[in-house]
């Protein structure tokens, strides 16, 4: 760092702060004097070469300006980086005008109070400062992935040379953050793909408000997971128990994922899986809390069927009451013609909260038999149905929507790597086998479409691989592609379509439409069209027209 310049006072106003002038015990305090002496390190303060400074200690300081973040809009301050020692520290100042906050490269003497922050240490409490000409912040170039050089170079400015890749958008709409990977997108270590490196590292916005508005990191209010990043620049600190970089630079960025158009209409029937994310009628529920939120819901949802245009729908988290099936169908019905309504291919219903429904075009498919499972294995009944097409071919399709990996026990079916509850779903997995090979007509194709709770490489899954059901995600998908889901930034596949071996010979093609997994989960509540209608992205599986 270099400086510049002659030492110029500054003071600020009576408003800002407090008083310009502070009395003290021993009278009214002198102005700051800039200087090379007589200032406390911030090694000192930091307690970087001993002991910290306790809370409360005045203490007067000279160093540059590395970032200003000023207001309720940004965090209430700005950060100094000492010009003689490896170190940098926040400083509170939450009455300080943005105005009047100093640009980035001002030297200041400041006088204030050691103070902390969810066990930052930081100055506040700012008594009065002095402008003392400026310098240059060089900031320090970061190599991502290396969590033990981030405690070294907390509160300073970083730079990241390298390109990074967007892991996860979730919290972007809710508190301005981007979870960055390096080398590609990043995938569950179950999910049998090699991928990028999650980060422990957040490219936040300068501000930890919630609902920030416009949308940071956004153009035209889109950035997607799997978009790039360059030339991040700012200010490494760790908040809220993550590691983050607030930009003193605005960062560069690539829309490598861009939104994709659906899938189009083949010849031939068209099924489509989704997890809906809690449909419920009820406002008490899991689903929507308000009414306006549940009608966003719903013009998501008949925006996706009008754009697939399915045959027949699998769809899972329906609120378990026939009240909510009839809002569903009726949802359907009214945006597609006449000949054209849905049905529910199984009636009743079990004990659990939420259900799984098949929808199917009784103009297109005529419904031979359909059947529940009641097994103790299963937290919500697996449904079966038979069809059969104009031609006479028939098929089965199975729905089911395993026990989730949350809320663990403290004992017994506990997360060893498969999330917890992976011996139930396991049971799951075996009792819905045995059910489906004993029904009648068991050589009859069979589709399986099933949110396992599961990804491809874990017990639960590979208990039907075993018993000789195919994945058609990892036999239609490129490897890149085979995720629904993104959990803390890793992606993978926890939906599935599963054939038996009769199934094969009818699947043209295998897809998953990326609308919600890579999209912020604020769009639920004010965007449009179809991104983010659920957190699960829908598969969509075409079948072969029936051959003559």
């Amino acid at each position: 760092m270099t400086t510049s310049g002659d030492c110029r006072r500054w003071w600020l106003g009576a408003g800002l702060i407090g008083l310009v002038l502070a009395l003290s015990s021993a009278g009214v305090q002198a102005r700051p004097a800039c200087g090379a002496t007589g200032a406390t390190p911030l090694t000192a303060i930091l307690g970087l070469k001993g002991e910290a400074l306790p809370a409360g200690r005045e203490v007067e300081v000279q160093a540059l300006v590395s970032g200003r973040f000023p207001g309720d809009s940004g965090l209430n301050g700005f950060y100094l980086v000492s010009e003689s020692s490896p170190a940098g520290i926040f400083v509170y100042a939450p009455d300080l005008a943005t105005a009047e906050t100093p640009d980035r490269q001002t030297r200041l003497r400041i006088r204030a109070h050691t103070g902390r922050y969810r066990g930052r240490i930081q100055l506040e409490r700012v008594v009065a400062m002095s402008r003392c000409g400026v310098g240059t912040v060089d900031p320090v170039r970061l190599e991502p992935g290396d969590p033990t050089t981030y405690a070294r170079l907390r509160d300073r400015p970083v730079r990241i040379d390298e390109s990074l890749s967007i892991a996860e958008v979730y919290n972007l709409g809710r508190y301005g953050s981007l979870r960055l990977a390096r080398g590609g997108r990043p995938f569950h270590p179950n999910n049998g793909v090699e991928g990028g490196e999650r980060l422990d590292l957040l490219l936040d916005d300068g501000s930890y408000r919630r609902d920030p508005r416009p949308v940071p990191h956004t153009r035209d209010g889109i950035r997607r997971a799997g978009d790039r990043v360059e030339r991040v620049t700012g200010i490494l600190t760790r908040a809220f128990g993550r590691w983050r970089i607030h930009p003193t630079e605005p960062p560069s960025f690539q829309a490598r994922n861009p939104r994709p158009a659906a899938p189009p209409r083949r010849p031939g029937l068209r099924l489509v899986q989704l997890n809906l994310q809690n449909y419920f009628t009820d406002r008490r529920g899991r689903g929507a809390p308000t009414e306006r939120a549940f009608e966003r819901q719903r013009e998501r949802l008949r925006d996706l069927v009008q754009a697939l245009d399915p045959d027949l729908l699998a769809l899972h988290e329906v609120e378990n009451n026939a009240v909510t099936v009839d809002n569903l169908v009726n949802l359907l019905n009214a945006s597609t013609p006449p000949a054209d309504d849905y049905r529910a291919a199984v009636d009743g219903r079990g004990d659990a909260v939420i259900r799984s429904v098949v929808l199917y075009r009784p103009d297109r498919l005529s419904r031979r038999t359909a059947d529940r499972q009641a097994h103790p294995a299963h937290p919500r009944q697996p449904i079966v149905a038979r069809f059969r097409t104009p031609e006479g071919a028939e098929f089965r399709v199975a729905a089911a929507h395993f026990k989730s990996r949350g809320g663990c026990p403290q004992r017994g079916d506990v997360d060893r790597g498969e999330g917890c509850w992976a011996d139930r779903r396991q049971a799951q997995s075996r009792a819905m086998i045995d059910w489906l090979a004993g029904r009648p007509a068991s050589d009859t194709p069979l589709l399986v479409l099933a949110d396992l709770n599961a990804y491809p490489a874990e017990r639960a899954v590979g208990a039907w691989t075993t018993a000789g059901y195919h994945d058609l995600l990892a036999r239609h998908v490129t490897p890149l592609d085979r995720y629904t889901y993104n959990y803390r930034g890793r992606a993978g596949y926890l939906d599935h379509a599963l054939a038996n071996r009769g199934m094969l010979a009818r699947i043209a093609a295998v897809r998953v439409w990326p609308i919600n997994a890579d999209e912020s989960a604020h769009l639920a509540r004010e965007g449009r069209g179809v991104w983010r209608l659920s957190d699960h992205d829908p598969i969509i599986i075409d079948l072969h027209p029936p051959t003559s």
